[in-house]
């Protein structure tokens, strides 16, 4: 395969109604995303690149750009969208006010099913199809610089130049195995499940050593932070880091004296934040997270159901060519011995492959066999 020619970069609005005249008649869409988090809240969406089986487009963010023009387009046209663990591009592109675009196929998600690692990266997919190593040595490059260099551009161009091959070689496989229709059901479920909707104390390291007073004080603690975070765009360690937030659950300080004494507390949050941090810890009317009911405790035959399962699950995986943690990961697997009685494995292709045998093996033993509460096991 011939390499990319450059990258049309595109940053006045009248050369991107031009572009997107030009795309829109294309029999697909290639999109990546590149975009810089270090300083910031939120993602600084840095450059759209749009790739065709004609060529590669960059639409650049921060020149002169209408971006709900570009969100709106996004939304009407009906090619295929081609996107490679597509989770991140997503939320950058969420302000456009696009939603998720539609039809959507994430070639992560395809190469799963066709075997490879859930976690493959794009370069990984693009060597096994198309025989190309690509140069990653603009991994970590300063996206928001402007002039973009060449090499910049280059790499960009790369991240959909060769998308379009890989989906043609996966389309074929897919369609030879029966799974396409698999890879519709899995790219719909990326719609919706965002990690950014999750209460913010689910996100604090270490949480999980904490329990009662301690535990209530350290998810409002959290809550103020994430709050605080989203209020100035920067991120929620350079508010409070996560060891500060949990240190300051255990000890409950009640006084700038306590709080200024605490090994690593910047004396700029103290001077900042010392009493919001001190009226939430002597709070009294906080009300505890909900982290929903802790998981039993599996017994010795719990246990061994586990590995039975985990067993019939690499079995079928393999027999299905798809990556065993895709099918069913061990947490699936506990929730089920736990009594979950709508595992994701119990609809839909999973059905099929291996969950209907994981459901009639579970019926055959009694959860109170299984599992107890953590208080009898104690």
């Amino acid at each position: 395969m011939a390499p990319p020619e450059a990258m049309r970069l595109v940053s006045t609005r009248a050369a991107c109604a031009e572009a997107l005249a030009a795309i829109e008649r294309a029999p697909l869409l290639a999109l990546d995303t590149e975009f810089m988090r270090v300083d910031t809240y939120y993602p600084r969406f840095c450059l759209l690149q749009i790739g065709t089986p004609d060529g590669a487009w960059g639409i650049d963010p921060l020149g002169d750009i209408d971006l709900p023009a570009i969100g709106a387009w996004l939304a009407a046209t009906r090619q295929p969208k081609l996107m490679h663990a597509a989770r991140q591009d997503l939320e950058v592109l969420a302000p456009l006010g696009a939603g998720t675009p539609q039809p959507l196929i994430d070639t992560q998600i395809a190469a799963a099913l066709l075997g490879l690692s859930d976690q493959i990266a794009y370069a990984g997919v693009v060597e096994h199809y198309c025989d190309i190593v690509i140069d990653k040595s603009q991994t970590r490059t300063d996206w928001a610089q402007r002039p973009l260099s060449a090499e910049q551009l280059r790499y960009a161009a790369l991240d959909v130049t060769y998308l379009p091959p890989v989906w043609e070689a996966m389309a074929h496989e897919l369609a030879t195995q029966g799974k396409m229709g698999w890879l519709e059901e899995e790219c719909a479920r990326l719609v919706g499940g965002r990690d950014d909707l999750a209460p913010a104390w689910q996100r604090v390291k270490g949480l999980t050593q904490l329990e009662g007073r301690a535990l209530t004080v350290a998810a409002a603690l959290a809550e103020w932070r994430e709050d605080m975070a989203r209020r100035a765009d920067r991120p929620r360690n350079w508010i409070l880091r996560d060891d500060l937030l949990l240190l300051l659950a255990r000890r409950q300080p009640q006084r700038i004296g306590e709080l200024a004494e605490l090994q690593g507390l910047p004396p700029a949050t103290v001077r900042r934040h010392g009493e919001t941090l001190l009226a939430i810890c002597s709070d009294q009317t906080l009300t505890p997270p909900n982290p929903g009911p802790r998981p039993p405790r599996l017994t010795p035959d719990g246990t061994r159901l586990l590995a039975e399962y985990q067993q019939l699950v690499r079995e079928r995986a393999a027999a299905a060519k798809v990556a065993p943690t895709l099918l069913a990961a061990r947490r699936d697997l506990e929730q089920l011995i736990w009594g979950d009685e709508a595992p994701r494995f119990a609809s839909g292709w999973r059905a099929s492959v291996v969950g209907d045998e994981l459901l009639a093996l579970r019926s055959r033993h009694r959860t109170a066999d299984l599992c107890q509460p953590w208080s009898a096991a104690s």
